[in-house]
């Protein structure tokens, strides 16, 4: 009763003013052990499935970091490519919310772009939508299109190395 407590509060509190303060890795690590904690049988049925669905994930990440940088070098953009794994609770409150099976969640592996003038951000997306195909009603340009807090970024998912579904998030080091 104590830890559902703990992990409740934690989920309220913590983690949001985690996210806040910047700090994601540790926002992240909060969440995933709270969910732990309150649905231990949830959190082992969703773990395996994600396992399932993505496979070794290290080597998958590593290997869409090193494809797109390449390519990325190859037509002049200075970019920095930064892969991870979404976080079990994020991915189980997206479905929730959206009423969602886990194969119909798109982006189970999120990657950052990173480049240095406004158009390498136009051109990074022409270079990885050549090199990965394009979900076409999974793209969105907060860059013309500023979200009300000011967010800049461009965002795509496309569905990478055998059939995995990759969300992009493209923007330069200032957004």
């Amino acid at each position: 009763e104590k830890w559902a407590r703990i992990s409740r509060e934690t989920l309220e509190i913590y983690a949001p003013i985690a996210q806040r303060l910047g700090i994601h890795t540790i926002r992240t690590e909060m969440e995933d052990l709270a969910f732990l904690n309150l649905y231990p049988r949830r959190y082992a049925v969703f773990e395996q499935a994600v396992k399932a669905q993505i496979g070794d994930v290290k080597s998958v990440i590593k290997e869409i970091e090193e494809r797109t940088s390449k390519a990325l070098r190859q037509e002049g953009i200075g970019a920095t490519v930064v892969g991870r794994q979404k976080n079990l609770y994020s991915l189980y409150q997206k479905m929730r919310r959206r009423r969602l099976r886990l194969p119909d969640v798109m982006d189970l592996l999120g990657f950052r772009v990173i480049v240095s003038k406004l158009d390498d951000c136009y051109r990074a997306l022409g270079v990885i939508h050549h090199m990965w195909k394009p979900v076409s009603e999974l793209f969105d340009d907060y860059i013309a299109n500023p979200k009300v807090n000011g967010y800049q970024s461009l965002h795509t998912t496309c569905v990478g190395p055998k059939g995995r579904k990759i969300e992009v998030q493209i923007r330069t080091r200032d957004m």
